[in-house]
């Protein structure tokens, strides 16, 4: 059984009516459903975290008569666009029936409903890194924020990234020291095979030097040769693959160490208090079946 727009529904009180209003829909909906209406605006000051938001909530609640402390839950309740809310009854010939209790008297009851409603349900969810002590910021996802804080360790994972190079250098340097000569009357031969080495070795250190130009906490290296991890003392050959192996795992040691610190994140639960929430009248929403 449907009721009708021209008689069906309760008659308004002048003094304070009863305001209706309905969803537009781009399809020709024969039925509409009656929803309570209401909208919410919440000041979040939050002193632990630094948040501070005003929040625009807006919500249809399913139309039930509820005893003692009895509220609705979060599945009899749905989000609503304001922008695809139009004032009025929707121009269709039949409405599901309005329950004969929802008047004006009914409607100033559900606002102080709705306001323990929020308070029991309404929360924002933040992120923290523990690490940083920092707090991610209203809407920003778990995702953005670990990129924010990736970024913001990117210094710190530079400066310890200095420090290996300066180790690698050295490392670099000793081989030079070890198998380098000094110029002597050895002839063509010898200065060909000085002149090999003295490549190679400035070779590997433009590759060493290219690991930590290139290094990002984004884009981890990839683990040396296992073939090298003994060979402290062996071929020049040997040595200058040692120190390679040994640059690229410590660079991805050092960005697995600072990636694990940007995603080690705390969930932190922000809710309103009764001073923070302001609840605006209530009304009945058309919503098509």
């Amino acid at each position: 059984m449907f009721l009708t727009r021209s008689t069906s529904l309760p008659k308004p009180n002048p003094a304070n009516p009863v305001r209706h209003f309905h969803l537009k829909t781009a399809d020709a909906q024969k039925e509409y459903n009656p929803f309570f209406y209401l909208e919410a605006k919440i000041d979040l000051a939050d002193v632990r975290s630094g948040l501070r938001e005003s929040l625009s909530v807006t919500r249809a609640l399913e139309i039930v008569q509820f005893d003692g402390d009895a509220l609705w839950t979060e599945d009899m309740v749905q989000g609503v666009d304001p922008a695809t809310v139009e004032a009025g009854l929707p121009a269709v010939p039949a409405l599901r029936p309005l329950p004969s209790h929802v008047d004006a008297a009914c409607l100033k009851r559900v606002e102080s409903q709705f306001l323990r409603y929020l308070l029991r349900h309404f929360a924002v969810c933040i992120f923290r890194n523990p690490y940083l002590r920092l707090y991610s910021l209203p809407g920003e996802t778990n995702e953005d924020f670990t990129t924010r804080c990736l970024e913001i360790l990117a210094q710190p994972f530079r400066a310890e990234l200095d420090d290996i190079r300066e180790l690698s250098d050295r490392k670099l340097e000793r081989v030079k020291l070890a198998y380098l000569k000094p110029a002597g009357p050895g002839g063509i031969a010898e200065e060909r095979a000085s002149a090999e080495l003295r490549n190679r070795i400035h070779e590997m250190a433009e590759r060493v030097e290219e690991l930590f130009v290139t290094a990002e906490l984004t884009a981890e290296p990839a683990e040396g040769d296992p073939m090298f991890s003994e060979t402290a003392d062996g071929t020049v050959e040997q040595r200058l693959a040692q120190i390679e192996v040994e640059a690229r795992d410590a660079i991805r040691r050092l960005a697995i160490e600072y990636t694990a610190m940007a995603g080690n994140l705390d969930e932190c639960v922000v809710r309103p208090s009764m001073r923070d929430i302001q609840v605006g009248r209530a009304s009945i929403l058309w919503i098509p079946v």
